[in-house]
């Protein structure tokens, strides 16, 4: 196999093993959607998505998600606090008012404090429901916020967490259901009257679709064992091009997934109790960590930019900052991702993914357009996993 064709490979497997947690991506777009519901606002500089938020900051957008701003505006609470400058005092005043927060001291809010990821997490957990010392405890916030879908693959960062994960996590927040499970916080807050319903008619759209398009992911999860034709297109900045087709076939945690360029092994991924192996240069070596493929790619909502949706067919964009870190081949970058899916008998039976991915090569860096399609065959095969593996 040419030389080219190697790196492209290995794209292809970076675009395909799309894993772990982001650090600090640009989420302006959450921000403008929060703006124009009135849910943020930012500062004299701007948004300040690059900075880290004060506990003051983090005290007047609980209130917001609360939907209490007018009540917190057109009250005049007492605080203990010394240290609550005119414009957060209302926001303070309101949340000690009613118990949902405390001082750093007896006399402390600790208003220029930085605010924590384990913090905000709470206060968005607060704000959908869930009271702490109930539901869960403090010290266990951040894993219930990912049980709950508040945290997803890219919207925070624990040990730089910013402005950017603050918008971020209130926009993924915004699209969970509350604690009684009958609304979302935006559908509550609508019918609350703190949000206009055509100014969140766009966000309240997106929403609606990725719901529907998470519908069709979950009920795939649970199907029964399927396999997909696999048809992928690699071109890089040199125009050279190679069409690979292959299958891959999922059983519940089990997968098998090759393509191949006539007679020559391009790209494998295998997963076998917990554990995924990449075919990389002639071999089938172990992986940093497992994928789950089972229910068709799960989006974090934070990272979609667009989503269209029309008689079961959905059309992602997305940011490539938020994807792009999550790719685990070192020195690669994203410029661009798409994904489309296509509903069959409710399952996703058609998938294709498009990716601009560059890979630093002997001191210069080389571009590839990568687009798979995996279509839903009539009948499923047997996982087949590659002799050797330690399963």
């Amino acid at each position: 196999m040419r030389q080219w064709m190697r790196r492209a490979a290995a794209g292809l497997l970076a675009a395909a093993a799309l894993a772990g947690a982001a650090s600090a991506a640009n989420f302006t777009h959450c921000a403008d959607a929060l703006k124009d519901m009135g849910l943020f606002i930012g500062t004299r500089n701007g948004y300040e998505l690059d900075r880290v938020p004060t506990r003051a900051e983090a005290a007047v957008m609980l209130v917001r998600l609360l939907g209490q701003e007018d009540a917190a505006q057109h009250s005049d609470f007492a605080t203990p606090f010394t240290d609550v400058p005119a414009w957060a005092a209302p926001y303070v005043g309101w949340l000690y008012e009613n118990e949902l927060t405390v001082g750093v001291s007896g006399t402390r809010f600790g208003t220029t404090l930085d605010c924590s990821a384990q913090q905000y997490a709470t206060f968005l957990l607060r704000a959908l429901g869930y009271a702490d010392g109930d539901a869960y405890t403090y010290e266990e916030a951040l894993d219930f916020a990912r049980e709950q879908g508040v945290i997803d693959a890219v919207n925070c960062d624990t040990e730089n967490f910013l402005r950017d994960h603050v918008v971020a996590m209130s926009y993924t927040a915004l699209s969970r259901p509350t604690e009684d499970g009958t609304d979302t916080l935006l559908d509550a807050l609508i019918l609350r009257g703190s949000v206009n319903k055509s100014q969140a008619s766009d966000t309240l759209t997106l929403f609606q679709s990725y719901q529907a398009y998470e519908r069709a992911r979950e009920q795939t999860s649970q199907a029964d064992p399927r396999t997909y034709e696999l048809t992928a297109t690699i071109t890089d900045n040199a125009y050279n091009t190679a069409s690979c087709r292959g299958t891959a076939t999922i059983d519940g945690d089990d997968l098998s997934a090759e393509l191949r360029q006539g007679d020559t092994l391009v790209m494998g991924l295998y997963q076998a109790d917990g554990v995924l192996y990449q075919y990389v240069d002639g071999r089938t070596v172990r992986a940093d960590a497992p994928v789950d493929l089972g229910g068709g790619v799960q989006i974090p909502i934070s990272a979609v930019m667009g989503l269209t949706a029309q008689d079961g067919r959905y059309a992602f964009s997305f940011v490539p900052a938020a994807l792009g870190e999550m790719v685990t081949t070192p020195g690669a970058s994203v410029s661009q991702v798409d994904y489309s899916a296509r509903t069959q008998g409710g399952l996703l039976g058609q998938q294709t993914g498009r990716i601009h991915i560059a890979l630093p090569v002997n001191g210069r860096t080389v571009t590839y357009e990568i687009e798979l399609t995996a279509t839903l065959a009539d009948r499923a095969e047997q996982v087949s996993l590659p002799d050797g593996m330690e399963v």
